[in-house]
């Protein structure tokens, strides 16, 4: 028995299928399989029940799985303090940012890491909340930047700024004459959303665009990237939320577009650095804190320390 084949149990236990748990190994199909049987082999009991198109842990199974969760966290533990003596900028740095706040926060931390740290090599990752979540705590990430309403409780939550949201109509839109709005103003049948939260509470009280409100369209639009929403806009009576960093640089970029801010409560995310509990690249972390409440992105007041 070693970590790794502990690392396959618990891929198979989380997907609950052996090719995708072996993919997220980077290892064959066959390969994972034998080691688990050799495992089970090994321990005398099966670990996991071979259903038609399933596979569940048995009851030891999951007790297995459990105890194998809490040891290969003991082994990161290892590693990462002995990270803590090594030079910081020597340690490769990961970090996650949402689909809504990558693509204009690029340039930024590019210049923030190269000031901070040169030496250091950084992994800007893209990806929804909930996936950078869960791959913080499976050590895939070293910190995430998420909206706090969408953190996980067993992770680390430091606030790096707030920000309010906005909503994006064409230039001489009808509503372009308002100088703010709330949620239930928002005109159903010329809204479109993306479908994962933004993080903002009063999201909760925007409307639910679907089939029978846009039903009237001419010509309608269902997205999964933030900035075809956007573009599509332009050039149409739609509109859509963007947070201010969106808003900026849209301004920056002379896009057609106009800003109504929204009214509160509800209307600023408190951003934040999601990273695990004992995670030994916390002094780095409030080195950027520090730089972001120096130099914060414009658009956003910063909250690091606050």
């Amino acid at each position: 028995m070693n970590l790794r084949d502990l690392e396959y149990i618990i891929a198979v236990a989380r997907r609950s299928n052996f090719s995708v748990a072996a993919e997220d190994c980077n290892v064959s199909q066959p390969a994972l399989s034998n080691q688990i049987k050799k495992l089970e082999k090994e321990l005398g009991i099966e670990l996991f029940l071979r259903l038609s198109g399933e596979v569940r842990p048995t009851a030891c199974g999951r007790q297995v799985v459990k105890i194998a969760q809490d040891l290969l966290g003991s082994a990161q533990q290892i590693r990462d303090t002995a990270a803590q003596y090594q030079d910081p900028e020597a340690v490769p740095f990961s970090i996650g940012l949402t689909p809504t706040l990558a693509p204009y926060l690029t340039k930024y931390f590019s210049e923030l890491f190269r000031t901070l740290f040169p030496r250091m090599r950084v992994t800007m990752i893209e990806d929804l909340p909930h996936n950078m979540l869960q791959m913080v705590e499976d050590h895939e990430l070293d910190v995430a930047l998420v909206a706090q309403l969408n953190h996980s409780p067993a992770l680390d939550f430091t606030s790096i700024w707030e920000e309010p949201l906005f909503l994006a109509i064409r230039n001489g839109h009808p509503l372009q004459t308002l100088q703010s709005i709330t949620p239930e103003e928002v005109p159903v049948h010329d809204f479109i959303r993306l479908p994962h939260p933004f993080g903002y509470e009063l999201e909760a009280r925007l409307p639910m665009p679907g089939p029978a409100s846009r039903a009237a369209k001419r010509f309608d639009l269902t997205a999964l990237r933030f900035e075809t929403i956007c573009r599509h806009i332009c050039h149409s009576d739609d509109c859509t939320i963007v947070s201010a960093l969106a808003a900026e640089q849209f301004r920056q970029d002379n896009w057609p577009l106009s800003f109504i801010p929204f009214e509160a409560p509800g209307n600023l995310r408190n951003l934040g650095a999601v990273s695990r509990l004992k995670c030994p690249r916390k002094p780095l972390l409030q080195k950027i804190g520090a730089y972001i409440l120096d130099n914060p992105p414009k658009g956003v007041t910063p909250t690091f320390g606050a």
